[in-house]
């Protein structure tokens, strides 16, 4: 079903996110700009059913569509040739450790450490300030709903750690 029948686009190939992708990666290199439509996608945002992972589209404008087919039969001929065959599958399953790490370098650079903002810390106190006012009739004896002691207790609380944790936080 064509959704724009006076599309500039034109499909030049379908198959897997992942080929797709490749595809799509190969051809803006080439300096081709092509689009993907993944159905199956766009059902699963809009709750309407299951991922159909081999029904992705791959647009190009109508006037690169030669230039994108001639790239995407070269790619697809390359993918399939460069495939791994199952009996070498089946060895690399059967190996303890498959995976060769890779050792990296790493820099030492300076960690950034989340500081909050003075506004930040205001309305932390401002919460702070209000939530023990609104327990304050607890200590002269008086009564509250068990609701409001909860969430005010949690309010006070995880404001007071947030605040705790500002300053205690060391700058490294």
């Amino acid at each position: 079903m064509n959704i724009l029948p006076k599309s500039q686009y034109e499909q030049i190939f379908h198959g897997s996110q992942i080929t797709t992708q490749h595809i799509k990666l190969v051809l803006e290199e080439a300096g081709i700009t092509s689009i993907i439509r993944d159905d199956g996608e766009s059902a699963l945002r809009g709750g309407f059913g299951a991922a159909h992972t081999n029904d992705v589209k791959l647009f190009v404008d109508k006037k690169d569509v030669l230039k994108a087919k001639h790239i995407v039969t070269s790619t697809a001929e390359k993918l399939e040739t460069e495939n791994i065959s199952d009996e070498d599958l089946e060895k690399l399953a059967q190996q303890k450790d498959p995976v060769v790490p890779i050792t990296k370098t790493v820099s030492k650079q300076k960690k950034e450490t989340y500081r909050r903002s003075p506004f930040n810390l205001f309305i932390n106190i401002g919460l702070i300030i209000y939530s023990a006012w609104r327990l304050s009739p607890l200590l002269s004896g008086g009564t509250l709903s068990t609701f409001r002691i909860i969430v005010s207790s949690a309010i006070l609380l995880v404001c007071s750690l947030a605040i705790i944790m500002h300053f205690t936080q060391k700058d490294t």
